[in-house]
């Protein structure tokens, strides 16, 4: 279970930081703090999820790939849904 959640909070953490960057870039500064907030409650809950996991390595390695893949599938969202958003 923790490595699903550990996959689903790093989607929305790198979700998060991608809207940032793009909101950095228009200047849309109203869009700025509500994203750093999500992206700060994200990263609390993995360093948490990877402080938990710790005793073994085959769950941390485990974990990586999860947050991986979640940062990724996060990213490309994030990049998809600006993009329709400008059309």
């Amino acid at each position: 279970m923790n490595y699903l959640l550990a996959f689903l909070v790093s989607l929305v953490y790198v979700h998060l930081k991608a809207r940032q960057q793009l909101a950095v870039v228009n200047m849309e500064f109203r869009r700025i703090m509500p994203n750093s907030l999500g992206m700060a409650a994200c990263e609390v809950f993995i360093l948490s999820t990877v402080v938990r996991t710790a005793d073994s390595f085959y769950g941390l390695i485990l974990l990586a790939l999860c947050i991986g893949l979640g940062a990724g599938i996060g990213c490309i969202a994030a990049m998809k849904l600006h993009q329709r958003r400008k059309t």
